[in-house]
């Protein structure tokens, strides 16, 4: 089995990583998050502003991780302590990766819930559409989504899942053992041949659909939700910070930076690999991702007549209404939360490697499978605990209160004031991931010595560079340092 400690494990080739990495960045927020977020602070201006944090933030960051990785060639704690001690500083600086590492397992311990909610989604639409090809014959292909019921029904749906802890944890349980077994069969044996058939077909499967939502759905009204300029919405937002600070989190959350994901991923690379180029590639598709989902999803939601809800809503409820009462929704709909899951795994397997690969290298034995299900079995544990963080208190007008449905843990704090569970683990990893991204820049700016840098990156021209260098030491801190203050001092306290 792949994986051994000892081994000197990498990518089979760069195809493997780009996909790999892609994998890891793209995930359910870039089908509802994103979309949202542009749509509703300006649109196509919002748009052109997230471009820029990406590439003036975003991209020297994921460069600073990649090199770490790459440089260290060890777990991303390894890694950091490798170099803090090459260049002859103290191994504290790896708390950075440990704030990352530590991130994203909570992440997946309510990321895996979410996940088996699209599971279940797909097996409801799915079975749907069976159901309707076996009464109809290739007529049934033409009908919506969940057809024979009337709209309260569909849009009852979401509440009816979590009304059901025994369904939640069956799918949530199901996700985790598939999460675990790609893990623990290693990085080319599991997660490449993973990868390898998930992002392409996740890939034509997103073309697919936004072809049919540029065809059925209200493409002039969706285009314009998500690309038509708005700067009086871009200013207002600004004005308060909102927008600034929604753009940089965007930016640094969605292409997965401070959580150790590129670290890890990065001590496979070749050391022949273009690192800066790889970098772009992963940026570029990471943002284009969530462009192309916005396309894909609102004309649908718009043309139905539905209003562009944000978060699960918009996915779990917004979304079904939409393929409910359009001609083939049933057979789109259930693309789209196949789509979805595809996103959902390859993002998961990330965040499972980044502890097990820690782990394992520990033990300096091959024990992957032990180690990917121990923490496999962690991370269940307390997601079945985050799932019953969402269950209703009140099921059909009787009130179904529990401790965990009603726990607010830190409930006494504006920053998690009304959080269960699963929204407390949620807002605390927003708070851990920007102060390790935080520390990356300080870390890859000061720590690391303009030499080591210089070679472990590898940028083709001396220009870059230095560009490199001056983003990473000034540009980067200053604005992952916005939105560490931004949302968790001003906006709680004083905007709320």
């Amino acid at each position: 089995m792949q994986g051994t400690a000892g081994e000197n494990i990498q990518w089979s080739s760069r195809a493997a990583f780009i996909l790999a990495a892609i994998g890891s960045a793209v995930g359910l927020g870039n089908l509802w998050r994103f979309p949202y977020v542009a749509g509703e602070n300006g649109g196509g201006a919002f748009v052109l502003f997230y471009v820029v944090c990406v590439l003036l933030i975003g991209l020297p960051v994921l460069v600073a991780e990649l090199f770490i990785g790459r440089r260290g060639g060890m777990s991303a704690v390894g890694s950091v302590v490798k170099i803090a001690r090459a260049e002859g500083r103290s191994s504290w600086w790896s708390l950075q990766s440990w704030f990352g590492m530590i991130g994203s397992f909570i992440i997946l311990t309510f990321y895996s819930v979410i996940a088996g909610w699209v599971l279940a989604y797909v097996v409801m639409i799915a079975g749907d559409l069976f159901a309707s090809v076996s009464r109809d014959g290739l007529a049934g292909l033409t009908a919506g989504a969940f057809a024979g019921q009337t709209q309260e029904q569909v849009s009852a749906k979401l509440t009816e899942l979590l009304s059901d802890p025994g369904r939640m944890i069956f799918y949530h349980g199901f996700f985790m053992i598939l999460t675990v077994a790609i893990v623990a069969r290693g990085v080319k044996g599991g997660i490449e041949i993973a990868v390898t058939f998930l992002m392409p077909a996740f890939f034509v499967l997103l073309i697919v659909l936004l072809g049919f939502a540029l065809v059925e759905g209200d493409a002039v009204k969706g285009v314009n939700f998500l690309m038509g300029v708005r700067f009086d919405e871009l200013w207002a937002g600004a004005q308060n910070g909102s927008v600034i600070s929604a753009a940089l989190g965007q930016a640094f959350f969605s292409i997965g930076l401070g959580s150790a994901l590129m670290a890890t991923y990065g001590a496979y690379m070749r050391t022949d690999q273009d690192l800066p180029r790889s970098a772009r590639l992963v940026a570029l598709a990471d943002t284009g991702v969530g462009i192309v989902a916005g396309l894909a999803i609102f004309p649908i939601v718009f043309a139905m007549g539905l209003a562009a809800g944000s978060g699960p809503t918009l996915m779990f409820q917004t979304l079904p209404l939409a393929f409910y009462g359009m001609p083939g929704g049933g057979l789109f709909g259930a693309l789209f939360f196949i789509l979805a899951f595809f996103a959902a795994i390859t993002s998961s397997i990330a965040l499972l490697e980044t502890s097990t690969k820690w782990v394992d290298e520990q033990t300096k034995a091959d024990r992957r499978f032990l180690s990917a299900a121990i923490i496999g079995v962690v991370i269940f544990v307390i997601g079945v605990l985050n799932a019953l963080s969402q269950v209703p208190t009140e099921i059909n007008g009787v009130a179904n209160e529990t401790f965990w449905n009603t726990w607010t843990p830190l409930g006494g704090i504006a920053l998690f004031e009304g959080m269960v569970l699963l929204d407390f683990l949620s807002a605390t990893t927003d708070i851990i991931l920007p102060m390790a991204g935080f520390v990356t820049a300080v870390f890859a700016g000061w720590v690391v010595s303009t030499s080591t840098a210089r070679e472990a990156i590898g940028f083709k021209s001396e220009k870059w560079f230095t560009r490199w260098r001056f983003l990473i030491r000034y540009v980067c801190p200053t604005g992952i340092f916005i939105v560490i203050i931004y949302s968790t001092i001003i906006a709680p306290f004083f905007l709320n």
